[in-house]
């Protein structure tokens, strides 16, 4: 049996029963190893593309990925809609043009956001004040890299868009519409702080693609910055999604395996789903680094919580 199908049978082992609607750790455990489980059908084989596909099989496996990808974005557009009564929380008007951009703030945000919020509010009764503490630190820092990263490439650009702002002839590239437009519920200074590295690509981007359409840059240009951002925002999303799964099953061990929700089996089973998705997960960091090199960026998962 597969890693990933693996994920799947120990997950529908369970489902139905638990009340995951009234416990906000286990939901986003659940939502953390759905997303994990679709971010490894990605990942796993590369950039499959089923048109390219040499067999059944192949074609197959590219078209359950693009299933997986799309179930994800469009469960991501869903949660960014809700709002959620009683949490301190920044409302944020979000407007991405770009469709790469997009689709990984549709498919990651909320993840992330959830995590950090949870870390901040739950984690101290959930895992302890110190590594609570200790993994919001380090969901800050991978933040920061990146927000560093993408703003040193922001001004670089926007400086030869200056140089040559008024050159005689110039094209001006616009969009028709954005990609994404909507007002969500921030719920972590963490998430804001990442909305902004959102908003950076995506403002690099179409800085990118005027220089581009005026012969500045080559086109190879602007679809190796749209990969970089991808890229550099997964290990946020890997880090902030294991935690989730983590301080889920920490709370599980610390009721002696008898949760209020399933009893030992359904935390043993749990526990296994979450194995194999660290398992699947972590043999991909190392494949994710290589392919990054040209400057993605990758990070360590949460030690055991």
């Amino acid at each position: 049996m597969s890693q990933l199908t693996a994920v799947e049978s120990d997950r529908d082992s369970f489902e139905g029963g638990l009340g995951t609607e009234n416990d906000e750790l286990l939901v986003a455990a659940e939502e953390s190893r759905d997303a994990l489980a679709a971010d490894v059908a990605e990942t796993s084989r590369g950039a499959a593309n089923a048109e390219s596909a040499t067999d059944e099989a192949d074609r197959a496996r590219a078209e359950e990925q693009i299933r997986r990808a799309s179930a994800q974005r469009e469960r991501g557009k869903q949660e960014l809609k809700r709002k959620i009564a009683g949490i301190p929380s920044v409302q944020q008007h979000v407007t991405l043009n770009d469709q790469v951009v997009a689709s990984s703030f549709t498919r990651f945000f909320y993840i992330i956001d959830k995590g950090a919020e949870l870390m901040r509010r739950r984690g101290d009764a959930v895992i302890g004040l110190e590594r609570a503490t200790k993994l919001r630190e380090q969901l800050q820092t991978l933040i920061a890299a990146v927000e560093a990263d993408v703003r040193r490439d922001l001004d670089a650009t926007q400086a030869l868009i200056d140089r040559d702002a008024y050159a005689e002839g110039a094209i001006a590239v616009t969009y028709t519409a954005p990609t994404y437009n909507e007002t969500i519920q921030i719920r972590s200074r963490e998430g804001l702080a990442l909305q902004r590295v959102f908003a950076m690509y995506d403002q690099l981007l179409a800085l990118m693609v005027n220089l581009e359409w005026n012969g500045k840059i080559d086109p190879n240009e602007v679809d190796q910055m749209r990969y970089q951002a991808k890229q550099k925002i997964r290990p946020i999303f890997r880090f902030a999604a294991r935690a989730n799964i983590g301080m889920n099953a920490s709370r599980a061990r610390n009721a002696g395996g008898q949760g209020a929700r399933g009893g030992r089996r359904a935390a043993d089973t749990r526990s296994k789903g979450d194995e194999a998705i660290v398992e699947a997960v972590s043999g991909l960091q190392s494949s994710l680094a290589e392919s990054s090199a040209g400057g993605g960026t990758d990070a360590t998962l949460p030690a055991e919580i």
